[in-house]
């Protein structure tokens, strides 16, 4: 009884250790390039050049971030990704919101089905939908406006917004609704004055992961932007180095603006990372 209590244990402490290696590795996997940014950013021109091989700076560089903010527009970068980000952020929570009370609340023949090919949308590659879009933008004098920048990324956050907000109503009582209805309360009060109130933490993980997305998105912006005016921190960042520039940079400035450019993102992960994680778990539970 007590080898097979002592094999059981070890068994367990072993899986144990290989669940933390595999979390540890993956762990650094990710924090690596960060880091890599972060340090090189901080090195002097003669640093970068001799210090092959060697991760961490010898003497702290902070007046690269001043040389690096002279390099782009930073002001007019921020704002525009910030107009976009937060309008896609806005109206995808809002219409995925929505669309999660008619596939929830609302009974109509084929809904299941309906829904099934909503999310079967996802499954299609970004590079497959930006041809269409590109060309729909165009006939549609949408190209180099916030309505060309921001709508189809909309459309694209739609689907897997759908289903995340889908996955939390679902786990709210419908005798709310039900109670709300014997005291006259439209659809529409229903949504806006019961179940929005009840998902705060899902529309602000929703919230999260659709500003990282817009904030970050550079392959659209390539193509639907065609004015400097309009340029966002990706388009930014991507200006200033490439085969197309004729002089570029050191990298230490480079990822100084790297680094500037992720500071508002890496702010509101932080900010909301317990309600993200919260939100993610309780959706694969449900």
């Amino acid at each position: 009884m007590r080898q097979a209590i002592a094999k059981s244990w070890k068994r367990g402490v072993t899986g144990q250790i290989i669940c933390w290696l595999i979390i540890a590795v993956l762990g650094f996997s990710i924090f690596f390039p960060f880091l890599y940014i972060l340090a090189t950013s901080l090195k002097s021109d003669t640093d970068l050049a001799t210090s092959v091989g060697r991760i961490l700076p010898e003497q702290l560089q902070w007046g690269n971030f001043a040389e690096a903010w002279k390099l782009l527009d930073f002001r007019r970068c921020f704002i525009n990704s910030f107009v976009v980000a937060i309008a896609v952020t806005i109206l995808t929570v809002f219409l995925c919101s929505m669309a999660a009370y008619v596939f929830t609340r609302l009974e109509f023949k084929g809904r299941n089905l309906l829904f099934i090919l909503y999310l079967s949308t996802m499954m299609i590659p970004i590079t497959v939908r930006l041809i269409p879009s590109y060309l729909l933008c165009r006939e549609l004098s949408l190209l180099d406006t916030y309505a060309g920048m921001i709508l189809p990324q909309v459309a694209w956050s739609i689907p897997f917004g759908t289903f995340l907000m889908r996955q939390f109503y679902f786990g709210i009582p419908k005798q709310l609704d039900e109670a709300a209805k014997i005291d006259g309360a439209t659809h529409f009060q229903i949504f806006t004055r019961i179940l929005m109130p009840l998902t705060k933490s899902s529309m602000t993980t929703l919230g999260t992961y659709t500003f990282i997305s817009a904030w970050n998105n550079l392959i659209w912006m390539l193509l639907v932007v065609q004015s400097e005016s309009k340029w966002t921190v990706t388009l930014g960042i991507s200006s200033i180095c490439g085969a197309s520039v004729v002089k570029q940079p050191t990298w230490n400035l480079i990822m100084g603006v790297i680094v500037i450019g992720m500071i508002p993102v890496l702010i509101l992960f932080f900010s909301f990372q317990k309600y993200f994680m919260q939100s993610v778990a309780a959706t694969g539970i449900k």
